[in-house]
């Protein structure tokens, strides 16, 4: 077969050429750190490495996003603690202003403490995080939640909340509603509400009740009397007339009476004719708790000037608190728990972007030691095909006339 001398310099430049261009995409390689700079380089590697930052990338979102819940529940945990300390310092004001020593000047005092709490209380359900925004309004996190209105304090906020994605699987609530932290507490026991009739002439009080069998209550106004100082009766005033349901004799200071699944203690002496209503439990907030505190310590109503009805509305007041402070424990905890959430979902992240990280490196970064061995062999390789057509150009018939 004969070769001409044109086919020859072409065959022998297209090795050169070639050889240059695979030299020439391994140094940009090793330049870079990169096996590929486009994706005709490599249309399969390009599409996973971008699936896997555009991953990155929403990892880094639900990043930004964690941070701001995360800002706003520290605010609200750290103001749900401060509204703990405020509700039982007025408890404790509350056990103060039960000392039957006390005269009503002092209990005056005690009430203007217990104001101060309702002051600072305002103020707390009314913060604002590093943005601006109100806690304690829900989704109207530009309006002030709580305001004195003509009949107490009133929620002006509303009742949703926003639920912000942290992964690709988990939302989490924001901070809670004012009506959800703060409000529609159910009073005393939680179920019925006990007070003393102004119009008793005896000295003896009611305590707050507990329930002994839920099944067993009836929901209803009931009618605690005393046909003697020793004889007592319960009427239900719910039917049309008034019906007789329990009973009973030989009454002595601190008995407790029972009927419907419930006990309720009775403490002092009473006279003939004295009455104690039992009525269903009313929802109640923690303003009003403090404000009726605040009143009661004051004589204000119709505990004015009876002691019985003074004893039985702080015992009320106190057990009023104790609900209270139940309901911002278990919102804290509520908080505490998503927190914890946010913290679980970071550590997550930081480990999936490690994986991820990991897997964009296999598919695109160069191995360096490979790289290197393999451009030293391409550019020994070029220089033998340089050298040999240095050597083969000069294989001209001419040079041998």
């Amino acid at each position: 077969m004969r070769i001409s001398t044109a086919g020859m310099h072409r065959n022998s430049i297209g090795a050169i050429l070639e050889s240059q261009a695979r030299l020439a995409k391994t140094q940009n390689q090793v330049a870079t750190g990169k096996k590929f700079q486009t994706a005709s380089e490599d249309p399969i590697g390009a599409t996973r490495v971008q699936g896997l930052q555009r991953k990155l990338a929403d990892n880094a979102q639900y990043e930004r996003n964690s941070n701001v819940i995360q800002s706003r529940l520290s605010y609200e945990e750290q103001t749900l603690a401060d509204i703990t300390s405020v509700l039982q310092s007025a408890r404790d004001s509350a056990l103060a202003g039960a000392n039957a020593t006390l005269g009503q000047a002092e209990r005056k005092m005690i009430a203007n403490q217990v104001r101060q709490n309702l002051s600072a209380l305002m103020e707390m359900t009314n913060r604002q995080d590093a943005n601006g925004e109100y806690l304690f309004a829900g989704t109207s996190t530009a309006t002030r939640p709580f305001a004195l209105g003509s009949t107490g304090v009133v929620y002006q906020g509303d009742q949703t909340t926003r639920q912000i994605r942290i992964s690709s699987t988990q939302s989490l609530t924001d901070v809670h509603t004012g009506t959800d932290a703060f409000m529609g507490i159910a009073e005393r026991n939680g179920v019925f509400r006990t007070t003393v009739s102004a119009a008793n002439t005896g000295n003896a009080t009611i305590g707050v009740g507990t329930i002994t069998d839920r099944s067993a209550w009836v929901a209803g106004n009931y009618t605690l009397q005393f046909t003697s100082p020793s004889d007592w009766q319960v009427v239900d005033d719910s039917t049309p007339t008034p019906a007789v349901i329990a009973s009973g004799s030989g009454f002595t200071s601190g008995q407790s009476i029972g009927f419907l699944g419930v006990s309720i203690a009775v403490t002092g002496a009473p006279a003939a004719n004295d009455s104690f209503s039992i009525t269903p439990a009313q929802d109640i907030d923690v303003f009003a708790m403090l404000d009726e505190l605040a009143r009661t310590l004051e004589g204000d109503g119709a505990i004015a000037g009876s002691e019985a009805a003074f004893t039985a509305q702080i015992g009320a007041s106190i057990a009023n608190l104790d609900a209270g402070l139940e309901r911002v424990v278990s919102v804290r905890a509520e908080v505490g728990t998503r927190l914890q959430a946010l913290d679980t979902a970071a550590d997550f992240r930081d480990s999936e972007e490690v994986d991820l990280q990991a897997l964009i490196s296999d598919i695109r970064d160069v191995d360096y030691a490979s790289a290197i061995s393999q451009l030293n062999q391409q550019y020994t390789s070029l220089q033998a095909a340089q050298a040999a057509y240095s050597k083969i150009a000069q294989l001209s018939l001419f040079d041998y006339l």
